[in-house]
């Protein structure tokens, strides 16, 4: 007589076996009945191979005391189980995650536990594949320089990487959920930023600048791209901006060493030529009037052959300072080269530079130069006047006129001014 057990109990429910979940019968720990399904997700090739079993053949041992408890309550008609995720040895020994729920089940005198499940292993994986992605994304945005930002279509930060820290002040969480624009000195320079991407879909090193917690103003280059929803509509932006406050400053230094004299940080020769052909294209472009001075001091070699070049070093640096009190904000003062320099006065006609020609020439000759250890000595200097001509088509042209009267102010006899 075949053993009880091994019997499969029929619940009267044919159409279990058309589920796509997995239904099981379990009877006194042992397995009674299973559907197509259940047989399929433990890799049993037929129904005798699970039936009579005990769960405790197929359980993984750290779930094996939750699941049995589950059984019990049912056994005993208690209300049905929530889901409960747990893993099971298939028949072919590998290793399944499944999600079970089960309810008691009235068989004649007794309980049993009616349980379906369903296999969730390739979600087990999916999650762990989707963990590692993200710890490899959190490891790198935490040691990341520059900062992740993601934003949506209202410009709302979403998110913000660590680094955020380091480069504004402000922790992460101080900024998900307030407008990016906030961070701009002014919301309406971020326009331009927005207005590329939409038209391009992303941008490379775009300028701009942000303020940081402490209010100090940092120079910031973006690159980044737009997102789409998935009706193809603008969700927003996302990519990485980093702090070029420092290399913004070299910049700027490098061109001023470029455009500036070593010793008296005024125009050098060739900044100051190039600003003499933009002011004469002004000019013939209808402009003000313009006038050029040709400055020299006097004897200036003696100061040097007397002193040392250290001391005419500094006497050059005075006589710049001492200029520069009498010019307004749109004259250039640059030098051509040892002690020659040339003013170009804008907006100024013959006789309004002749007036600022002469004021520089009584003030270089009244100011005693201070040129070493308290030593002083009285300079002074020359000048050639000429006004500029809508003829003139380079700067040499009014250098000739200027270097020419300047000739006559030294010739006859120095410390005057002579167009």
């Amino acid at each position: 007589m075949p053993d009880q057990d091994t019997q499969p109990i029929n619940p009267d429910m044919h159409w279990l076996e058309q589920l796509p979940a997995g239904v099981i019968l379990i009877v006194g720990e042992r397995l009674r009945y299973a559907n197509a399904e259940a047989l399929r997700l433990i890799r049993a090739a037929a129904l005798h191979e699970v039936l009579g079993r005990s769960v405790q053949d197929f359980i993984h041992p750290l779930d094996l005391a939750r699941v049995l408890a589950r059984i019990r309550r049912a056994e005993r008609g208690e209300a049905g189980n929530p889901p409960t995720e747990f893993r099971v040895y298939a028949c072919d020994g590998s290793l399944r995650v499944l999600a079970m729920t089960s309810t008691p089940l009235r068989l004649g005198d007794s309980w049993a536990a009616l349980a379906t499940f369903m296999d969730l292993s390739a979600r087990a994986e999916m999650d762990a594949r989707l963990r590692e992605t993200d710890d490899n994304f959190q490891r790198m945005m935490n040691t990341m320089q520059d900062v992740f930002y993601r934003t949506d279509a209202d410009g709302i930060t979403r998110y913000v990487c660590p680094a955020v820290r380091n480069v504004l002040g402000y922790s992460a969480e101080e900024i998900v959920g307030l407008p990016a624009a906030m961070f701009y000195p002014d919301p309406v320079e971020r326009e331009p930023l927005l207005a590329a991407i939409r038209r391009d879909g992303f941008v490379h090193d775009f300028p701009g600048r942000m303020r940081r917690k402490d209010g100090r103003i940092i120079d910031i280059a973006i690159s980044t791209q737009i997102l789409r929803d998935e009706q193809g509509n603008y969700a927003g932006v996302e990519g990485i901006w980093r702090d070029i406050t420092e290399r913004k400053r070299m910049e700027r230094e490098l061109a001023r060493l470029a455009t500036r004299d070593d010793l008296t940080g005024i125009l050098n020769r060739r900044a100051l030529l190039e600003h003499l052909d933009t002011a004469l294209q002004d000019l013939r472009r209808g402009g003000p009037p313009l006038s050029v001075l040709l400055l020299d001091l006097d004897h200036f070699k003696r100061v040097n052959d007397t002193w040392g070049h250290g001391a005419g070093d500094a006497a050059l640096c005075q006589f710049v300072a001492l200029i520069q009190t009498q010019l307004r904000e749109i004259d250039q003062l640059g030098r051509l080269g040892g002690e020659e320099f040339v003013l170009v006065l804008e907006q100024s006609d013959h006789e309004s530079a002749q007036a600022v020609a002469e004021r520089i020439r009584r003030v270089v000759q009244d100011t005693p130069f201070v040129i070493d250890a308290g030593h002083a000595v009285q300079l002074t200097a020359s000048l050639g006047l000429t006004a500029a001509r809508v003829a003139d088509r380079r700067a040499s042209d009014v250098l000739e006129r200027a270097d020419r009267a300047l000739y006559r102010a030294k010739a006859e006899g120095r410390n005057r001014v002579s167009a």
